[in-house]
């Protein structure tokens, strides 16, 4: 009888670890797929998206090369601040 009562609390406290396991599992996930969808990034960042397309528009626009130039380094600029921010863990991360 104790026996079948062990059996049966190593089995739930499995069970348990993983469902734990699953929705680590699954929040990674959700990291991962959070990073490959432009449309995440430019709701989270929209006022860097919004320069990052204004430079671009410049540069692609621009009747001079000194002005595509400088809007190419411009939107440059703005993509490695952002992948800064990105690659940056956040607090909960951290934890």
């Amino acid at each position: 009888m104790a026996k079948d009562q062990d059996i049966e609390n190593e089995l739930d406290e499995a069970k348990e670890d993983l469902r734990e396991a699953l929705h680590e599992i699954n929040d990674r996930v959700e990291v991962q797929v959070a990073k490959i969808r432009p449309g995440r990034g430019i709701r989270k960042h929209p006022i860097t998206s919004a320069c990052i397309a204004g430079a671009l528009g410049f540069a692609l626009g621009s009747d001079s090369g000194e002005g595509a130039i400088m809007g190419l380094l411009i939107v440059g600029a703005a993509v490695m601040l952002t992948r800064i921010e990105v690659e940056a863990p956040s607090e909960a991360e951290r934890v």
